[in-house]
Formats: C-alpha cells, structure tokens, sequence
C-alpha cells in the first residue's frame, strides 16, 4: 500500500484523534477537503485549497482552514465561504 495514501471515508476529528502520525493526522483534514470537493466541485475545491495554501510554510490544521475559508470568500463569496467552514467544522478544525 502506498505510504501517502489517506482514506476520506473516516469519521476522525480535530484534536480528538490526532496521534502525531502524519499521515494517520492527514485523514482528518483530507476528509474536509473531499467534502469540501463534494459540495461545491472539483474545480471550485481545487482553486479555492490551492489559494488557501500559498506562503504558509508550517500552518496547523485551523490556521489553514481559516485560510482556506478566507480563499473561498475572496474567490467565491460567502456562499462558498459557509460550505468550506461547515466541512471543517464537521471535522473539529474549526
């Protein structure tokens, strides 16, 4: 099995199940970024998480979720804004 690959199918929270294990971690925030995807689209979720992203160097989980959701209105409006805060709100992250 490949080393990168996290599951999205998981119902692991923010900090609850951290384990400081990176890839064990991962699975939270790749849940919300795939339902992020699943709500408002591929292409939407790609922009708006690749935008979310750019000069931060060692966020944490919130501050990257607040960026994100931060994208999302700049991008897409407050609209948008909700769903993403609602995916990672859903996982804890915010």
């Amino acid at each position: 099995m490949p080393h990168c690959l996290r599951r999205v199918d998981t119902d692991l929270t923010y900090p609850a199940d951290l384990r400081g294990e990176v890839h064990y971690d991962g699975q939270i925030w790749s849940r919300a970024l795939w339902d992020i995807r699943k709500t408002v689209g591929s292409r939407t979720a790609d922009t708006l998480i690749l935008q979310g992203q750019f000069d931060e160097p060692d966020p944490t989980m919130p501050e990257l979720a607040r960026r994100t959701v931060a994208a999302a209105k700049s991008l897409y409006g407050t609209s948008v804004a909700n769903k993403v805060t609602t995916a990672f709100t859903a996982r804890g992250i915010l």
